[in-house]
């Protein structure tokens, strides 16, 4: 009867493990699962040629094995979803079963059974790693911190559980990066640049940001690893893997529609509301094809949406303030525009933007046999954007329309033999992107001052002609292949795994940036005369194509070095190599000592080691706190695109070219003429200047120490138990950063020519002849030490970052609510030279905005030189916390919310003032009362008396100094979204339909429901303006330039000044087959065949599940000789038939609860939160049962009791000293 007590503890472990992600089908295929253990006979010899059955709970797949000599076996599954019911026969024995589960990410489960003779059917089940309590935070590897996100999660969350760097956002410590119309979204993990992290599906790298919904099958979001199998990424890695077919058949359907009718905005604010509407349908179908033997699933996502567009045309004043102008500077702008022919719009650029998304994925499983198993998958993905890369500052026909497409495939064979176990990895996809503008004539800018309606002057850029980044046009090819193979030692104590990985990165550019080139006016009264400040233009472009050949060798071990204490540890070689190499010029090797003609070749051994310790008094078989930790360096991927600049930047006739013209020698611009023949813009400077007007050849080279980023990264952690429902973590980590890319101009002559003296002797590099007096712009060429180039960047890896990073994370169930809340702490520097563009002469000013990061690359003197300050990545304080309510069976609450303290930007100067070439200098603050010129202080007292608090502050303690790099930051910004779900029992669906209501940005709504028209900017997104001031012209007299201070400096709103309104939208999922939850009750508690049992069977199964300790001492009076007396004996008669009437009531409700229709038709999770407290109800009775009986009984005779009466929930292999993860999993008989 022993067995009945590990079917207790199995019933909390399981259905708590269903009550969020993180358990063990939440791990749902992180990886190959390795199924292992020794079958023993009665007299503990083993069993040789025992059938092992193992079955997959999720896909009902079946896998066996024949155990050897030493009555060991082996099963391998491929993505199993990392629950199994083990079943071993063998001749002249009774049969025995066993249900093992994941804890965390570990890849080896240990299940070793003991056959009787008797020919009764043992129907112990042991549950391993579902640890009866809500776990989202996971452990995964020794040393890992991570969080898994399964489906069962995220579709329930208001969160797109197709957006990989949306769910990555959810785990503790990701900073999330807003896309732009023309970067995508992304994330910063440690500090590290968002480039440097890795998104892999099924194992291999994955280009694309998001698959079809209804085709994922689990997400990881792993923040620090120490498994050297990992690679490529010095941040964070988002590890996805996709739905494979089972023997049922599956899927699920689901629509989600957003209409501006479900928008709620003040009337007054509907023309700066962004209002859109967005139907997106996903479908996912499978099931078996041959049963057991070849298996099928594919999925598609469609989705179609609609914006107004938000360009100039679409501001009204309000949004227009915000962008820091005003409605008549606007129509004046669009008034000449419409004078010079260039309509604001044409009649293909539609009303409204268009963004069509379509992606599609097919996968194949083909068991082979007992020794190997095959996945084939496909994937397809497309983009149509119409009226793309249309900005706030622009008119419509500064877009154009975007195309996509692409598509890969994907080979996977796992192979076992006698417990060498190899998988086979390979992947190709080829992508396709073009954009082509509405306008062939250059790019012009327009710097306009306006008065604003809180009495200050605002300055911005205007924007028309063609998007200085258009046309586009690039094909990219990826190939991967990888290769491990690993053995497990007898007992599963160790797994050493030796794996290869090569990749080829092929980009193929036929444009440039800037090929029609861009005309930069100083005011609206300059465009009117056509009196640029400035004209730039890239010459001589052409296709560039680029390879990139990475490789990696790794050699590591996962051991269980005892019941408490894993390790993980290793080494990994890493190179890369660019064989395309640039044609070779010897004038830049003569001149600068350089090869044009060289790609360096990086090579690199990275050590790691990682660790996990079980530490403190065991509750109940299991400890209460984990210790974690680990240390190694971590090597990223070097951009490809780098190597692609420099294919044409050789400084050779055929190479590209830059022509910057400025004052006198800008060409006058005829935009009927650009109009009528593209041909016909400037390709040269007016007259014959060398000093203004030039076109020189621009270089890039690399230096011989260049190689990709590296970090090394350390991490320790605690997470504890407490009140068996709650789980605290706190953790904290340290990551170094080297060999971080940079560049230097050796171009660039750093004696300065002069002084600024009265901006603290800043250094110009080009001499007074340069500047234009009248427009204060400077020609690069004084700047130059030889004049035949323009800017010669030589790419290092020089610089170097800090980030220090702590957190606390707490999850658990708390009167009924699922939660997971999260904060984390950072301080993160870095070093950055002041050389951002590798050459790229760029076209003018920009109008504020935050960019990507809102510091980049800027400099207060010598460009070359690093300065360390605050990263663009660092978001000092982040909380992140999502929930789920069961409100009733048909009914739940969800919500994410997050609030992140503001990002750090750095004030610069709309002009270049060093004279290196580049529009990126820091100002400096000048303190309005001792200001050069009266209308600068008069403006710099304006801001400092209207400027948000934090604008002026930052203004304030840099008074007197140039500004330093990222010495801004914007406030917080909170975000709350919410999301009902209501899952009707209608129409015999047994609620496998999900119809919900979310609510977006519901803190826009609570600002307008409590504030009225004065709204203060809740859920909105804050770009402050980082423009702080503007040159306008320079004194030659007293070597000073002379500045216009821009008043809406910091104003939120710059970069997109339409306002994100509160919005309810409408989604509804329908499930086809058989439900996740539902498969693991019955794999667990169901008949042998999986079906599910009544009650009465649960009620005769589970009858001693609540032990009873005051009538098994009874029992074993006699054979123990315990020498109960009259008195003792008829106490714990009493004492037990008490017990037992209790004991019974409780098992009845459970049973009730397996077996009855609410468990049929009910949801399986909200069946776990209804079981919970009474399975502890049991428990807690019985171990107050213990504790009375010891009362009871003297010392003498409380030692003669079995330890198994004395901690009745204490799992047998713990008493066997086996308690480590994938352990030992003997059923009791």
């Amino acid at each position: 009867m022993r067995f009945l007590k590990p079917l207790a503890a199995s019933c909390l472990m399981l259905f708590a493990s269903m009550l969020v992600s993180g358990q063990a089908y939440a791990q749902v295929g992180s990886t190959t699962d390795i199924i292992m253990g020794q079958v023993t006979g009665p007299d503990g010899k083993p069993v040789t040629g025992a059938r092992v059955e193992v079955t997959s709970t999720e896909s009902q797949i079946t896998r066996s094995k024949v155990t050897n000599a030493a009555g060991r076996y082996t099963v391998v599954f491929p993505d199993g979803g990392g629950s199994y019911r083990v079943q071993v026969v063998s001749l002249g024995f009774a049969p025995a079963r066993v249900l093992v589960s994941r804890q965390g990410d570990e890849d080896r489960l240990v299940a070793d059974l003991a056959l009787g003779r008797t020919t009764t059917v043992l129907q112990s089940v042991e549950v391993r790693g579902a640890r009866g309590r809500p776990r989202e935070q996971q452990r995964g590897e020794p040393g890992a911190s991570e969080r898994g996100l399964n489906p069962g999660l995220v579709n329930r969350l208001p969160i797109d559980p197709g957006d990989l760097n949306a769910l990555a956002t959810l785990a503790a410590g990701v900073v999330g990066i807003a896309g732009t119309d023309s970067t995508p979204a992304s994330f910063s993990v440690a500090g590290q640049p968002a480039d440097q992290n890795s998104i892999t599906l099924d194992g291999l790298s994955f280009g694309a940001g998001s698959v079809p919904s209804e085709a994922l099958r689990n997400t990881r979001v792993i923040t620090s690893t120490y498994d050297v199998a990992r690679g490529q990424f010095t941040g964070g890695q988002i590890a996805s893997t996709t739905r494979s077919g089972t023997n049922a058949f599956q899927g699920s359907l689901s629509y989600a529609l957003r209409d501006p009718s479900l928008e709620f905005a003040d009337d007054a604010e509907n023309a700066s509301v962004q209002q859109y509407t967005q139907n997106q349908l996903s479908v996912g179908l499978g099931g078996p094809i041959v049963q057991d033997k070849l298996l099928a699933f594919g999925a598609f996502s469609l989705l179609h949406r609609t914006d107004p567009l938000q360009s100039l045309l679409a501001a009204d004043p309000r949004a227009l303030q915000r962008l820091g102008t005003n409605a008549d500077s606007v129509n004046r702008f669009i008034s000449l525009l419409n004078r010079f022919g260039l309509q604001p719009s044409l009649s293909d650029i539609p009303a409204e933007r268009l963004n069509d998304n379509a992606s599609a994925l097919v996968r194949l499983d083909y068991n082979l046999g007992d020794t190997h198993s095959l996945m084939l998958r496909g994937d397809w993905r497309g983009t149509i954007q119409d009226a793309s890369r249309i900005t706030p500052f622009s008119v419509p026909h500064n877009g154009g329309n975007f195309r996509s497409g692409g598509g890969g495939g994907m080979i996977s064979l796992t192979s076992n033999w006698s417990g060498v176990i190899n998988e086979l990895r390979a992947y190709r996809s080829l992508d396709t992107r073009n954009t082509e503008p509405y306008l062939q004539v250059p790019s012009g800018r327009v710097v306009v001052t306006s008065n604003l309606t809180d009495g200050t002057l605002g300055i911005s850029t205007l924007q028309f002609g063609v998007n200085s980044a258009l046309p586009q046009e690039s094909r990219t090819r990826f190939t991967e292949v990888s290769n491990e193979i690993s053995r497990v030692s007898e007992g599963g104590a160790h797994r050493i795994k030796l794996g290869v990985l090569a990749n080829e990165d092929r980009a193929i550019n036929v444009s440039s940036a800037n090929v029609l080139g861009t005309f930069l006016f100083n005011s609206l009264a300059d465009f009117e005369t056509g009196q640029a400040t400035q004209f730039t233009r890239t010459l001589s472009s052409r296709e560039r194509n680029v390879r990139g050949f990475n490789g990696a060798v790794y050699l590591g071990d996962s051991w269980k070095a005892s019941s408490a204490l894993q390790l993980t540890y290793g080494v990994r070689l890493e190179g890369s190599r660019f064989p395309d190499v640039p044609a070779y010029n010897p004038v830049v090797d003569s001149i600068f000592g350089r090869r044009t003609d060289q790609f360096p070749t990086d090579v690199h051994l990275s050590p790691r080691v990682g660790f996990s310790y079980s530490v403190g008094p065991t509750d109940r078989g299991r400890p209460l706190g984990t210790l974690r930790g680990g240390f190694g360096e971590f090597r990223g991927r070097a951009p490809t695109q780098l190597f692609g600049s420099a294919i044409e930047a050789t400084g050779l006739p055929r190479g590209q070219s830059a022509l910057v013209c400025v004052g006198s020698t800008v060409p006058a611009p005829d935009w009927e003429a650009f109009l009528r023949d593209p041909g016909s813009i400037p390709d040269s400077c007016n007259g014959t200047s060398q000093v203004f007007g030039t076109e020189r050849r621009n270089v890039t080279v690399f230096n011989e120490d260049f190689g990709a980023p590296r970090a090394w990264r350390s991490s320790l952690g605690y997470n504890r138990r407490f009140a068996e429902r709650y789980t605290l973590s706190i953790d904290v980590a340290y990551a170094r950063g080297v060999g971080q890319t940079s560049a230097r101009d050796l171009n660039l002559d750093t004696i300065p020519k002069f002084k600024l003296s009265i901006e603290r002797d800043r250094p110009v590099y080009a001499p007074l002849a340069s500047i234009v007096p009248e427009t204060g712009a400077i020609s690069m060429s004084g700047s130059r030490l030889s004049p035949r180039f323009g800017a010669v960047s030589e790419v290092t890896s020089e610089l170097t970052s800090d980030t220090r990073q702590a957190s606390v994370t707490l999850n658990g169930l708390a009167n009924r609510a699922i939660f997971n809340a999260s904060y984390t702490y950072t301080r993160s520097r870095d070093e950055v030279q002041g050389l951002a563009t590798f050459g790229r002469v760029t076209g003018g000013a920009g109008g504020g905005g935050f960019g990507g990061g809102g510091g980049g690359a800027t400099t207060a003197g010598n460009p070359n030189r690093a300065e360390w300050g605050t990263s663009d990545q660092e978001r000092r304080h982040l909380l992140v916390g999502t929930v789920t309510v069961p409100v009733m069976p048909a009914l739940e609450l969800t919500a994410v919310a997050r609030i992140i303290s503001g990002g750090f930007y750095t004030p610069i100067v709309g002009g270049d003032v060093n004279g290196d070439g580049h529009r990126n200098d820091r100002p400096f603050i000048f303190d309005p009362r001792v200001a050069p010129d009266s209308a600068s202080g008069a403006g710099m007292a304006r801001l400092l008396a209207t400027a948000p608090e934090r604008a002026r502050d930052c203004i304030r303690k840099q008074t007197g100094s140039v500004a330093a790099r990222n010495s801004c930051s914007a406030p917080w910004s909170p975000t709350l979204d919410l999301q009902a779900n209501v899952r009707p029992d209608v129409l015999g669906l047994q609620r496998r339909l999900t119809l919900s209501l979310v609510s977006i940005n519901t803190l826009a709504g609570f600002d307008q429901l409590f504030n009225g028209n004065r709204l203060k900017g809740w859920g909105q997104p804050v770009y402050p303006d980082r423009t702080l001031l503007y040159v306008r012209g320079f004194d030659p007299a007293s070597a000073r330039f002379r500045y216009q201070v821009n008043e809406h400096f910091g104003a939120a709103g710059t970069r997109n000044p339409f306002r994100v309104p509160f919005q309810l939208a409408l989604q509804g999922r329908l499930t086809l087959g058989p439900d996740a939850g539902r498969q693991q009750v019955n794999a667990a508690f169901g008949r042998e065949g999986g079906g599910r049992g009544s009650v009465a069977e649960f009620r005769q199964r589970l009858a001693r599940a609540i032990p009873n300790p005051y009538h098994q001492i009874l029992q074993l009076d006699d054979s123990l000789q315990i020498q109960l007396t009259t008195e003792q004996k008829a106490t714990l008669k009493v004492l037990g038939d008490s017990l037992q009437a209790e004991a019974d009531t409780v098992i009845g409700s459970i049973a009730e609860s397996l077996g009855g229709q609410s468990a049929r038709s009910g949801d399986a999770r909200q069946l776990a939160q209804s079981m919970r407290d009474r399975i502890e109800e049991g428990r807690t009775v019985t171990e107050k049962a213990v504790k009375n009986a010891e009362s009871l009984l003297t010392p003498e005779q409380w030692a003669k009791v079995p330890r198994r009466i004395k901690e009745p929930f204490q799992s047998n292999r713990d008493r066997e000293g086996q308690g480590r993860r994938g352990g030992r999993e003997r059923p009791e008989r």
